[in-house]
């Protein structure tokens, strides 16, 4: 046998031998593959999941922001509206007030001449209204002056010798009511003022029939406020004319109108008695 015939199975044996070991690293390599792929495979689906999530929170953190400014809009909205409620509350508030306080010695409305001869009253008194103050300095043209006989408020050119004051008793309803009106009529014509139209209301109580001082007012036209708190020059004119039986001037006095604010000829077909500041005073 030859030397290469023996070398031949040594070469088929190493060979052999080469081949199993690949075999082995192969099987031993194999499964660290498929650990590694398997590795990637969790790690790309994690990433992935990170992803989803990720996207997730986005879009529940830019709903919770846009619910935020939805709101914080809302509120504001709100605000506005209740901010142009409560102005309109506000003005509304200062223009009734406006309209309901009475000027400082304004007067109110006539009464009609056609309403006064169809009722056939013997009554019929144009309201004046004014504000509740004390202050005389508008009437300072006032065409009477303090009367010098001690007897009546006011000197008038025409005095009715004849002309006796009367004291009434008053209910304290009916007292109430006088003391308001003298503050919805001539609030700001100051006590002399206020003894006029007290004059005038006594006076047609007198020469009338009436169960109240209210039914006087409706009856004559007087439009004057009544919700405003009497004050102590109101009570103290109401205590000299009805209580003490005092009167403004020597004269009867029935009627009477603001002459700044209306013209009124029925009125001033009237026995003329005198004028306070523009407030005119008649008898008939």
């Amino acid at each position: 046998m030859s030397t290469e015939t023996f070398r031949l199975p040594r070469r088929i044996v190493t060979i052999g031998l080469c081949v199993a070991l690949l075999l082995t690293s192969t099987l031993i390599l194999a499964p660290v593959v498929g650990a590694a792929s398997d590795t990637n495979k969790t790690e790309t689906n994690t990433q992935e999941n990170i992803n989803i999530m990720s996207a997730e929170d986005k879009l529940l953190t830019q709903r919770a922001i846009t619910i935020d400014e939805a709101k914080k809009e809302a509120q504001e909205v709100v605000s506005e509206q209740l901010a142009i409620i409560e102005a309109s509350k506000k003005k509304e508030t200062e223009s009734t007030e406006a309209a309901t306080k009475p000027a400082s010695g304004s007067s109110t409305t006539e009464t009609s001449s056609a309403s006064s001869s169809a009722s056939g009253n013997s009554s019929s008194t144009g309201s004046s209204s004014t504000s509740d103050t004390d202050d005389e300095e508008s009437y300072s043209e006032n065409t009477v002056q303090a009367s010098s006989s001690g007897g009546f408020l006011l000197d008038i050119d025409n005095p009715d010798p004849g002309y006796v004051g009367y004291s009434i008793s008053l209910s304290d309803s009916d007292r109430d009511q006088v003391e308001r009106m003298l503050m919805g009529e001539a609030g700001g014509m100051g006590f002399d003022g206020m003894a006029l139209v007290a004059q005038c209301i006594r006076d047609t109580y007198v020469n009338g029939s009436y169960s109240s001082m209210q039914e006087l007012f409706s009856d004559n036209g007087y439009y004057g406020s009544t919700s405003y708190t009497p004050s102590s020059t109101a009570k103290e004119v109401v205590n000299y004319i009805f209580d003490q039986g005092g009167s403004a001037v020597q004269h009867s006095i029935r009627v009477f109108y603001a002459s700044d604010i209306c013209s009124s000829a029925w009125h001033e077909a009237q026995d003329y008695v005198c004028s306070y500041g523009y407030v005119r005073f008649f008898d008939f």
